[in-house]
């Protein structure tokens, strides 16, 4: 697609941690060059999926809905671990909440 300005440099964000707690997103990207750790809610319903427990005979996968917007107990920990990551590589960090 074409490019569209948007608030840190082109191309270079990066997601990280992407594959669990969709109800936020968390990686890194250049403002200006300079960069920064970046955490932002995201707006829409996502999935989250539980796989089944491999010692429970009658245990199965399980699909539920998380509301976008909110922070669960899996995307507070998984914002947690971006922070603790930022922290640890000196990164100032942006936060997008849309409320």
């Amino acid at each position: 697609g074409v490019w569209q300005s948007g608030f840190f440099d082109k191309g270079s964000f990066t997601e990280s941690l992407s594959g669990w707690a969709k109800s936020v997103v968390v990686g890194r990207a250049r403002l200006g060059g300079i960069p920064m750790g970046v955490v932002a809610t995201e707006n829409r319903t996502a999935e989250a999926i539980k796989p089944a427990d491999p010692a429970d005979v009658k245990g199965a996968e399980s699909i539920t809905q998380e509301a976008g917007c909110v922070w669960f107990p899996n995307s507070a920990y998984k914002t947690a671990q971006a922070i603790n990551d930022f922290r640890t590589e000196d990164l100032p960090l942006m936060i997008f909440a849309n409320w």
